[in-house]
């Protein structure tokens, strides 16, 4: 069992913390739980958005690389559309190297119309671009001359060099929330990038089986907001307001989405029962019994959530790093 963490540089208006102060008290985090022995650490991305939530995840990715010697460095989710494939290759190929092929790659369609106008990208057209960019990586990453011919990307002779480390290429990850997608991801022979429940991910298991795969070849990274305090009611204390506003922005921009209610929704009794709160022994006990009722090979840590000033989610980390992650480890 992997345990990573997450980021995604979300400073809300009226923090107080300059973008330069931020980003640097962001790269720290990641420095640490590469020192501290967590396995991985993961950017999100979004576009066009008011709290500086993270937009150029690779070079973010990059600067990671960087920084850490151990740990893997992804993507949780990167929105594939909005990228052209042979470039997303070449960065993509750059990071890999220079982390020794620690590279991996969670895809994901986009959702927000906002982006798509943004970008000037049809939302209709998210699927086949998509799908057309994760052909276009597994060619590009052979260092061989290839041609495509798609509906969206049509290239002669493209070779994409140095590449990649990892072999026969970074892992990519496919993230989904509805049993269509899911089995779409399996049926491509990606690992899963998912922030759901023991359905979805049996779904994805079993497609996997139907599919002639071997589940036990495939990652299931999951995630959630885990917080490390002395006690559950000083954990929530902390974190309840930025937690709000994370559900509240989510549950606006799925409602829309979808023209209807959200899953996710600014409710702190849910919010709470689903974070991972309290002292070591009790974060430690509840990330058991999650790991023990939810298939998974690895578990995200969302800690520095959005307005969450960084030195307290630096505590919960250290925290997590010296008092939770050894009890996990023998367990």
């Amino acid at each position: 069992m992997k345990f990573g963490y997450m980021l995604d540089f979300r400073n809300p208006p009226g923090s107080g913390i300059g973008a330069a102060e931020f980003h640097s008290a962001m790269l720290q985090q990641a420095e640490y739980a590469d020192r501290a022995g967590l396995d991985s650490v993961w950017l999100t991305e979004h576009h066009f958005v008011e709290d500086g939530y993270l937009a150029a995840v690779m070079p973010a990715l990059a600067a990671i690389a960087a920084r850490t010697r151990r740990v893997s460095i992804g993507t949780y989710v990167l929105l594939a559309p909005f990228y052209h494939p042979l470039r997303l290759a070449e960065d993509a190929a750059f990071i890999d190297v220079i982390s020794n092929g620690r590279l991996r790659l969670g895809i994901g369609l986009g959702y927000r119309a906002e982006e798509f106008d943004g970008f000037q990208i049809p939302i209709k057209e998210r699927l086949g671009r998509t799908l057309e960019t994760i052909e276009i990586l597994k060619c590009a990453w052979t260092g061989e001359p290839f041609s495509f011919e798609g509906k969206f990307f049509r290239f002669r002779d493209a070779q994409i060099l140095p590449r990649p480390v990892s072999r026969p290429h970074p892992e990519l990850l496919w993230g989904g929330m509805n049993a269509q997608a899911i089995r779409r991801g399996a049926r491509l022979g990606l690992s899963f990038a998912c922030n759901l429940g023991r359905r979805e991910v049996e779904t994805y298991r079993s497609a996997l089986i139907e599919f002639g795969r071997d589940p036990a070849n495939f990652s299931i990274v999951n995630n959630r907001v885990v917080y490390v305090a002395d006690s559950e009611e000083l954990a929530w204390k902390d974190i309840e307001q930025a937690a709000l506003y994370q559900a509240a922005l989510y549950g606006k921009w799925l409602s829309a989405a979808s023209g209807g209610e959200s899953p996710i929704r600014p409710d702190a009794d849910r919010i709470r029962r689903n974070a991972v709160l309290g002292s070591p022994r009790q974060v430690a006990d509840r990330l058991k019994q999650i790991i023990g009722a939810t298939p998974m090979t690895e578990l995200i840590l969302a800690t520095q959530l959005p307005g969450l000033a960084p030195g307290k989610a630096m505590r919960s980390l250290e925290r997590f790093a010296t008092e939770v992650l050894p009890i996990l480890r023998a367990a």
